[in-house]
């Protein structure tokens, strides 16, 4: 996975992935949608329709259910959000790559939210 750093330079956060296992896919949004984060990661620079990563319907279910406010993934950036509220860029990718490992979403490339599959 690979994240611009701060000054537009691409920085490897994640090893990619090669294989997608069968089923069905969703997009997940790497950057909260809810209002509150979605207007935290809009006033540090960071688009949050330009990430998504293709993750079994199941797992993403799992990760954002049971308590109405996004499952314990959006809990995970509230957390982060509200102990570095002054985070840049750079530390928000870095933040999410380690979300991404400790989630275990490896999965397919990144990719904006408007893009078709495979592209």
């Amino acid at each position: 996975m690979v994240f611009p750093n701060w000054n537009g330079v691409r920085e490897r956060a994640i090893p990619p992935s090669h294989q997608l296992p069968a089923g069905r896919f969703e997009k997940h949004h790497i950057f909260p949608q809810a209002e509150l984060l979605a207007r935290w990661f809009e006033r540090q620079g960071v688009k949050i329709h330009n990430y998504t990563l293709p993750i079994p319907r199941d797992l993403h279910r799992k990760i954002h259910g049971g308590d109405g406010r996004g499952g314990a993934w959006n809990q995970a950036w509230r957390d982060f959000m509200l102990t570095h509220p002054r985070a840049t860029p750079e530390e928000i990718y870095r933040h999410a790559g380690e979300l991404i490992f400790r989630f275990q979403l490896l999965g397919g490339p990144i990719q904006s939210y408007y893009s078709q599959p495979g592209t």
